[in-house]
């Protein structure tokens, strides 16, 4: 009887790390948690205690950085490492509000992906510990041309 319950346990999930995003934000969306600059009006994620461009204390605040975004280069993995689903697609993610990050695409098998195809933000699972932990994060799902 014990066995037939494992079977319908829910996986545990954690972030990949604390404080990158938020799975509802303010508009009910995923959203990347940064950095914005009081000053200059930029975003940095992941969240900055000084911005690297000026180099000041001080000037930056808590921001929700929104996941539309572009493609700027990707490739794709045939095998990846243990706890990562094989094949997998990784993009560098150009934002529309400034940042630029590398992360994992998400339901792109049945997609031609191309440099600069839209993209939106989803969080999803990266990889899986060796105690059957979900690694959740960012992922991007390429949009339709």
């Amino acid at each position: 009887m014990a066995e037939a319950q494992s079977h319908n346990k829910v996986p545990t999930t954690r972030p990949i790390r604390p404080d990158l995003f938020v799975e509802r934000g303010s508009d009910g969306r995923p959203k990347l948690t940064g950095s914005r600059c009081r000053e200059t009006g930029e975003y940095f994620w992941p969240v900055e205690l000084m911005n690297p461009k000026t180099r000041k204390l001080g000037t930056l605040t808590g921001a929700e950085i929104d996941g539309a975004g572009r493609i700027v280069s990707y490739t794709v993995v045939a095998r990846g490492l243990p706890g990562f689903a094989s094949p997998y697609a990784m993009a560098t993610i150009a934002l529309d509000q400034g940042p630029t990050l590398i992360a994992q695409l998400e339901d792109w098998q049945d997609k031609a992906l191309a440099l600069g195809q839209r993209v939106e933000l989803k969080i999803g699972v990266i990889s899986t510990d060796k105690d059957g932990t979900q690694v959740m994060g960012p992922k991007f799902r390429p949009l339709a041309p």
